[in-house]
């Protein structure tokens, strides 16, 4: 269902725009949910547990693949350089180019919603202090110009005109964290990057998880990437 925009007199603020949000759950059931090491620190304190103990208990690994043009940043690598079984999910999933760009990342275990979501009372266990990820959706698209509504037609926020400015400046700094952590992967490694790592978790593909991945398999195609 798509609904039309949200008829008002003056711009409403961030606060007034995430009031909206009725808590159902959909963006925790559909989404793969990622954390930065500052907000994974922040969440183990706030259960009152080490970040070890957090990790073990409510992370998996998350690989996402995109599409890339070549093979000169650290963290790409040529397609002949993935695991048959893979490459063969990532194809029937679409893929098609030459070159691949690997992003690790540590997210929150899942079933059929985020672990931290709890469907009998429609409400985020972990509120207080969730990443940025969902603090700002659905306003997280790297597109320009993007529909939200069209989009995420199943969000009762994507009826917003036009996010505002507070929103706009919240989606940059996330995107300027995100590439710097990607970038510090890229230059001192993944283990070097987080304290503590997932030992297993998924491969994703255009939202999509295809396959499932070990930390061993994730460092050697890492080492590949490098090493090329």
């Amino acid at each position: 269902m798509v609904w039309g925009p949200i008829p008002r007199m003056n711009p409403p603020s961030a606060e007034q725009i995430y009031a909206i949000c009725k808590t159902c759950g959909e963006c925790c059931k559909r989404y793969a949910i990622s954390v930065l090491p500052r907000e994974l620190a922040r969440e183990a304190k706030f259960f009152k547990l080490s970040e070890k103990e957090f990790t073990a208990i409510y992370t998996r690994l998350l690989v996402q693949i995109v599409p890339f043009s070549s093979g000169q940043h650290p963290l790409s690598l040529h397609t002949s350089m993935i695991p048959q079984n893979v490459w063969k999910k990532l194809q029937a999933a679409g893929f098609s180019s030459d070159y691949a760009m690997i992003l690790p990342m540590v997210g929150f275990k899942k079933k059929e919603y985020c672990v931290f979501f709890d469907p009998k009372t429609t409400s985020c266990t972990m509120h207080e202090v969730k990443p940025a990820q969902c603090t700002l959706f659905p306003f997280t698209s790297v597109e320009k110009n993007i529909d939200y509504a069209k989009a995420y037609d199943f969000c009762e926020l994507s009826r917003v005109e036009k996010p505002t400015n507070e929103i706009f400046a919240a989606q940059d700094a996330q995107r300027v964290e995100m590439r710097n952590y990607f970038d510090a992967v890229a230059e001192k490694g993944l283990s070097n990057v987080w304290k503590n790592i997932p030992n297993a978790g998924d491969i994703i593909y255009n939202g999509k998880i295809i396959s499932t991945i070990t930390l061993n398999e994730l460092n050697e195609w890492l080492a590949a990437a490098k090493n090329k």
